[in-house]
């Protein structure tokens, strides 16, 4: 009995020198701020004074048609010749998109090809299986070796959303909860 109480004392006690240095904390975090934003507001009044002689001798030279307009210029619906100007069909564009990722992960050293639904879709049959398992079919798939540890983790980050997108769209199906999940096409018997 009295072990408990020594322990639950202990916890209090951490709890409330965690709870002190947390209020020390943000109390010169708020001092800190209160600091930048008021020399932010002595350069702001400063820089306002002098930017609004700026900007009143700019509005002076400015041209008047179209200078208050901002953004992109409408398109023309035509060309020169009276023909329409199309940019390329959407399968064009994204298979352009496509390669520019696959290019930008190669370059940042990912190596990992891109792994969309239909490559989760086609490691999943009908008999239940864990993430875990389809993460190991999809590493095989890839010949991703176990000694390629961070080849792995990139993928395993990959599974969990993947197998949600794909649970959400009603592609395939799952089971169970946590660690016991499991993950199957329709027509798969649940067995848990």
């Amino acid at each position: 009995m009295t072990s408990n109480l020594k322990s639950a004392k202990q916890a209090i006690e951490a709890e409330l020198s965690h709870a002190r240095d947390g209020i020390a904390y943000y109390t010169a975090r708020v001092e800190a701020l209160e600091n930048a934003l008021q020399q932010l507001e002595t350069v702001e009044s400063a820089a306002g004074s002098a930017s609004r002689t700026a900007k009143s001798a700019a509005r002076a030279n400015a041209p008047k048609e179209g200078a208050g307009r901002r953004g992109r210029k409408p398109r023309a619906a035509a060309g020169s010749d009276g023909a329409s100007r199309k940019r390329g069909s959407g399968a064009a564009r994204g298979a352009a998109r496509d390669a520019k990722r696959r290019n930008a992960r190669a370059a940042n050293g990912s190596g990992l090809p891109t792994t969309g639904g239909d490559f989760w879709l086609k490691l999943i049959g009908p008999q239940p299986q864990s993430a875990v398992d389809i993460s190991h079919a999809a590493a095989s798939a890839l010949g991703i070796e176990s000694d390629q540890k961070e080849q792995i983790q990139k993928l395993k980050q990959r599974v969990s959303p993947a197998l949600a997108s794909l649970v959400s769209a009603h592609k395939i199906q799952d089971t169970g909860a946590g660690r016991a999940r499991r993950f199957f096409k329709s027509g798969g018997q649940a067995v848990s």
